[in-house]
C-alpha cells in the first residue's frame, strides 16, 4: 500500500472511533450491571407424564428406514465418526 492509502485509512479509522465515542457518551453508564434482560431466568416447566399415542408410534415406525427387533429406529452412524 502506498502512503496516501495508509493515511486515508488512518483518517477514516479515527473518524469511526470519534463517532463511536460520541454515541457511547449518550449512554448512562452509571446504572447497575444487569446480566439478564428479564427477571425470570432458568424457568422450567413442571415434569408431567405425557400420554403416548400408539397410532403415532405405529405410523412413525412404518416410515422409518430401519427398525430393530425391539421396535427402535436404527439410524446411520455419521460418516465423520470412526
Amino acid at each position: 500500500m502506498d502512503e496516501k492509502t495508509i493515511e486515508k485509512i488512518k483518517k477514516e479509522a479515527e473518524e469511526i472511533i470519534n463517532k463511536f465515542s460520541e454515541v457511547l457518551e449518550r449512554f448512562n453508564l452509571e446504572m447497575e450491571e444487569s446480566y439478564y434482560i428479564i427477571e425470570s431466568r432458568n424457568v422450567l416447566r413442571d415434569d408431567e407424564a405425557v400420554e403416548s399415542n400408539p397410532e403415532f408410534r405405529e405410523k412413525f415406525l412404518k416410515i422409518a428406514p430401519k427398525v430393530n427387533k425391539e421396535g427402535y429406529v436404527v439410524v446411520e452412524k455419521g460418516s465423520w465418526l470412526k
